[in-house]
């Protein structure tokens, strides 16, 4: 051990220290100086291996800021171009959403049986009920002047009813109840004559203002009265159904109307249709047998949209308010008809014995 710190003694410190003596002094001198130059020795070799490691560390660092640069840029391309692909996308979605939404709304699914040219539909039913009541009001006043012809006696009427030019029986029937639902022109002329026919075929004669002066002139001016309107307001009925059946209807309605039948994948003649013309209860029967009446109505309403659906109900609850109106509107005729109806039974049974009653308690005290 002792040798080899002297080699080590020897090896650190230069031949002029040795040189210089042994003493104390010396000795003390020898250490510090060997200490500082091994200090420096470490200090010189400590920065030497500090720089090379900060060269290294400042490169490594330098590679990968610029490694960092280069991923980031090419990060920030890629992020650019996914947002504008995402941007492009969503654009894309949003006008194939917005041409969704317009074929939902606006598309054959949701257009309901029957909206197409629904605008004539709407007008020529105006001008429809229009027409129905100005025949109506031509039958009432023909009517009236056919019941109250002085002069007239009641084999006139008679003959009348026996004339060639008047409809048959099949004719009548024709008219009153149309196959069609539709009347013809010629139809319409045949139902004006049947009903008055059938409601008033022989009008009681009409007395002259003199023949009124009198007692029995006024009770049968009276009872003529009462007999014709009771006969009128029953008239009216018969009136308001051929009206219902007349071809009152505008040629719009009637090309409407055929075009819907072919776009439902009908052929032929529509419903309700005759002669190239349609009448209200023509009309009803076509919108009816569009729909329940035709198989490709099932099919539309499975694939319909909501709008379409939806659209298709308000149509369909439309029509039948209408429907509704008119049955309610039959409803008061009818009520009318069952009223009078009863008054001329009870006439019948009641008034005689009310005047019999009055004969006997009354009339023997004057």
């Amino acid at each position: 051990m002792k040798k080899v710190l002297l080699a080590l003694l020897i090896t650190a410190f230069p031949a002029q220290v040795w040189a210089g003596g042994c003493g104390c002094g010396s000795v003390r001198a020898i250490v510090t100086a060997a200490k500082s130059e091994t200090i420096q020795a470490v200090n010189a070799y400590t920065a030497a291996e500090a720089q090379a490691i900060r060269s290294e560390i400042l490169l490594a660092a330098q590679n990968i800021i610029g490694t960092i640069k280069t991923e980031s840029a090419t990060i920030v391309r890629a992020l650019v171009a996914l947002k504008e692909s995402n941007a492009a996308t969503l654009k894309g979605q949003a006008v194939a959403g917005e041409a969704m939404k317009t074929e939902d709304m606006y598309g054959k699914a949701a257009q309901p049986a029957g909206l197409c040219g629904s605008s004539s539909l709407g007008a020529g039913i105006q001008l429809g009920a229009q027409a129905g009541r100005e025949i109506h009001a031509a039958m009432r006043e023909k009517q009236l002047e056919h019941a109250h012809t002085p002069g007239k006696k009641p084999v006139e009427f008679l003959r009348r009813v026996l004339a060639e030019d008047q409809p048959s029986q099949q004719e009548s029937l024709d008219a009153l109840f149309p196959l069609g639902g539709t009347l013809t022109e010629d139809q319409v002329a045949q139902a004006h004559e049947a009903v008055k026919t059938l409601g008033n075929p022989r009008p009681l004669p009409v007395v002259t203002e003199e023949q009124k002066n009198t007692p029995a002139g006024q009770t049968y001016a009276a009872a003529r009265k009462i007999y014709e309107e009771r006969i009128t307001a029953v008239m009216e009925s018969l009136n308001n159904h051929v009206v219902y059946h007349a071809p009152t209807l505008p040629e719009d309605v009637t090309a409407w109307a055929e075009n819907q039948w072919s776009e439902a994948g009908g052929s032929g003649t529509p419903p309700g249709i005759v002669d190239g013309k349609i009448s209200e209860a023509g009309l009803y029967r076509l919108l009816s047998q569009m729909r329940v009446g035709n198989p490709n109505w099932f099919a539309q309403i499975a694939t319909a949209t909501d709008a379409g659906l939806l659209r298709e109900l308000v149509i369909m609850q439309a029509f039948q308010m209408e429907l509704t109106r008119k049955n309610t509107d039959l409803l008061d005729r009818l009520t009318v008809i069952a009223s009078l109806d009863y008054l001329t039974r009870m006439e019948g049974t009641t008034g005689k014995e009310m005047d019999d009653l009055y004969t006997r308690m009354v009339g023997a005290q004057q």
